[in-house]
């Protein structure tokens, strides 16, 4: 499937074929060759055909089954791959590609366990099988089956050690049950081994956030504006790290910016009305919270920081009214801390 053909070597070939097939109607090679041309311009329904016409003559050619399942992936036609690979699996019970295949369609189809079984038999009959590896960690981590996945991409990183989406994923897996040093250290294997990857600066940049390493954030943050200036979270990001390093008047900046990109970035609005208080911009602040609140009518902490706005310049009336409606919400959520604190605030009126 990996050829590339030229329109003129294309149709070349695709005469020759069929001047072949014309001429000899039983060459199972030369129908093979031409649904390997039809696959290579994504033609699957006539790929498809040719391979039907292999079965028709032999129904025990395994590859066709196996080429013919590729090209029902291809067509979304998940349930026909399936029954494909059972019948090459039928005929070739150690054939480690077709548990493979099969797995990474029973994937598609959201049917983790059974690609996870897949996997593990593609594994089994080739130890050495990085993509099943690969693939198993994959799934493994949607299952949130976190240290079974590091496991798999660390055996996919021994067998290829320049595998620079395994150190990818892998960061990504450390980073989602809080290893920030082991996440850190993939993230910059997986730089050293692909610059370009702007998904990996943006994500490293996020951990030397979550770690207050803010000016390494910064600079990787930076970074990927520099390459793709339209990325809202980007600024999002940048912008709560200013928040964080309290330079308000960049923060607001950023979160401007970021809502110029996205104008239902509730979070964006958010933020920037925290900054705004910061400074002292009572009004801007209430506008933004008022917008999040417009956006997500369940905010409770935007009703409780605007509460507390309106409690700094003296309204008192909208204070406890604000307030009292986060108090409900936080209630809701079943934040007790919370909830408890803006009970607390609410008493000091009394």
């Amino acid at each position: 499937m990996a050829i590339e053909w030229e329109s003129s070597d294309y149709q070349d070939a695709l005469t020759e074929l069929n001047l072949e097939l014309q001429q000899n109607p039983d060459d199972i090679d030369a129908y093979y060759a031409r649904s390997e041309l039809y696959y290579s311009v994504e033609d699957y329904d006539a790929g498809i055909k040719d391979l039907n016409a292999i079965l028709q003559r032999n129904s025990q050619e395994v590859l066709a089954y196996m080429f013919r399942a590729y090209g029902y992936g291809q067509l979304n036609n998940y349930r026909l791959a399936i029954d494909d690979y059972n019948t090459v699996l039928d005929l070739s019970p150690k054939y480690a590609k077709a548990y493979f295949n099969r797995g990474t369609t029973y994937h598609k189809l959201e049917q983790y366990q059974q690609a996870i079984a897949d996997f593990d038999l593609a594994i089994k009959i080739d130890p050495d099988y990085a993509d099943a590896y690969y693939n198993r960690a994959i799934v493994k981590n949607q299952l949130e089956y976190y240290q079974e996945a590091i496991a798999d991409y660390t055996e996919v990183i021994r067998l290829q050690p320049n595998e620079q989406a395994a150190y990818y994923n892998r960061g990504n897996t450390y980073n989602k049950i809080k290893q920030y040093s082991q996440a850190l250290a993939d993230y910059n294997r997986a730089i050293s081994l692909k610059p370009e990857d702007l998904e990996a600066y943006y994500n490293r940049a996020n951990v030397y956030h979550k770690t207050q390493a803010y000016s390494e954030a910064i600079a990787d943050y930076n970074h990927v504006i520099k390459f793709n200036s339209r990325h809202a979270p980007t600024y999002y990001n940048r912008g709560t790290t200013y928040l964080a390093t309290q330079d308000f008047d960049q923060a607001i900046v950023d979160f401007t910016k970021a809502i110029k990109l996205n104008p239902n970035y509730t979070e964006a609005y958010y933020n920037r009305a925290v900054a705004a208080n910061k400074i002292g911009e009572y009004q801007k602040a209430i506008a933004d919270h008022q917008q999040a609140i417009k956006l997500k009518p369940n905010y409770a902490e935007a009703y409780g920081n605007l509460g507390l706005v309106y409690q700094t310049i003296g309204d008192k009336k909208q204070a406890i009214k604000h307030l009292k409606q986060a108090a409900t919400l936080f209630k809701q959520q079943n934040n007790q801390a919370l909830s408890q604190y803006v009970e607390d605030k609410l008493a000091s009126f009394n």
